[in-house]
């Protein structure tokens, strides 16, 4: 009786494929090691003669509020208690912060400064001298990005170990060095806005003075700041509010979108402070006019000065303002190129091919029959090749 192999169970079928598999391996047996030792042996010698590229990598940590990277974009520290009175702009401030960092990273000035610290264009062995190719072999060997934890790292490759941590290290003095100038920049901008304003105050006051001066000899009626009203402090308090408003949202509008949750917030702020000022009732006897002015300039003037005074503190201030968490060092085995992975997935790709090749013999043989031309000489390609690898077909 006849067995009728569609009959048989399906794992036996795929036991006899998988036998059937393995016995062609068997019989191309020296055609595959010798193969796929061959291209493994030519990896090794490759990942051998390759050069070997080390990493090196610094961190940083940006400053919450930084004058320059603070929520307000350009106020400095003149604005800080109100950047930290606003969650939503501190949030979007940390973020825009380290954005702000990666660009000066990543800016020509910062490359063309350590091509040049480092003579890269010598290094990289770059044609006719380029300083534009050797800026983007650079930008290839160096890496920034921002961690989970808000820190930015800074790696560099390069095949001394040495200077790979030299010049990660290199691009931290940089982005400490032109956050230092820029701030310092932005110090200076706002000192010379508030001297305007108190160049102003200070000629408000001056004709306030001598306009109840005048008065005062004209009629001869001398008032003495304790005879005036509870109602003049107050107003004059009032005023100081309006200049110290006024001025947050002068320097706000120069460093920040008119989209800025802070600005608009500043802004609704001081429309009612003008909305109280408005309101305010006029006095009616003419020397507590007078001296309801002097007095509001003195308040104005009261305010202003500290805030120049913190201008130029922050014009002058020339302090580090990178928070570096680890300065980069030198690698002690190189990072590139992976050799065990390289000489790994050449075995594998070899293998993997030779197998498919051996298949491939196989089934072209089993159709070796009614062949043309060019079919015929692949026969015999086959059969010449079997004979060397002293394959029995």
């Amino acid at each position: 009786m006849e067995i009728n192999k569609s009959e048989l169970p399906q794992n036996g079928r795929q036991e006899i494929n998988l036998l059937d598999y393995v016995a062609v391996l068997v019989k191309w047996r020296r055609f595959l090691v010798i193969n796929v030792a061959l291209f493994t042996l030519l990896a090794i010698v490759l990942v051998l003669i390759v050069p070997r590229w080390y990493k090196s990598t610094a961190s940083i940590l940006p400053p919450k509020d930084q004058g320059v990277f603070n929520p307000l974009g350009a106020a400095s520290s003149l604005l800080r208690g109100i950047s930290s009175a606003q969650g939503p702009a501190s949030r979007l401030g940390q973020n825009s912060g380290a954005y702000n960092y990666l660009a000066i990273l990543k800016s020509r000035s910062s490359m063309e400064d350590v091509i040049h610290k480092f003579n890269l264009v010598e290094v990289y062995d770059v044609p006719n001298k380029s300083v534009e190719k050797a800026i983007k072999e650079l930008e290839g060997n160096v890496n920034f990005d921002i961690q989970p934890e808000e820190n930015i790292t800074i790696e560099a490759y390069d095949k001394d170990p040495q200077r790979a941590a030299a010049i990660a290290n290199q691009f931290v003095e940089i982005l400490n060095s032109i956050s230092i100038r820029l701030g310092t920049q932005e110090g200076k901008n706002n000192r010379e806005f508030i001297e305007r304003r108190l160049a102003t105050i200070n000629r408000d006051l001056h004709a306030a003075e001598d306009a109840l001066k005048t008065y005062q000899e004209k009629s001869g009626i001398l008032i003495l700041p304790e005879q005036s009203n509870a109602s003049v402090s107050a107003v004059a308090e009032l005023y100081a509010m309006k200049v110290k408003k006024e001025i947050e949202v002068g320097i706000l509008e120069r460093g920040s979108t008119k989209d800025n949750p802070v600005l608009q917030h500043l802004k609704t702020e001081l429309q009612e402070i003008n909305k109280k000022v408005d309101m305010l009732p006029e006095v009616g006897m003419e020397t507590l006019r007078l001296y309801r002015e002097v007095a509001i300039q003195q308040k104005i003037l009261e305010y202003v000065v500290p805030l120049y005074e913190q201008a130029k503190v922050d014009e002058q201030k020339n302090v580090p303002v990178i928070l570096v968490l680890d300065n980069a060092v030198p690698a002690e085995r190189p990072d590139k190129p992976k050799r065990m992975i390289i000489v790994l997935v050449v075995f594998i790709l070899a293998f993997l091919i030779q197998a498919f090749l051996i298949f491939f013999f196989e089934s072209f043989r089993s159709r070796a029959n009614n062949l043309n031309v060019f079919e015929d000489k692949v026969n015999r390609a086959i059969v010449s090749i079997a004979k060397r690898y002293r394959v029995h077909l």
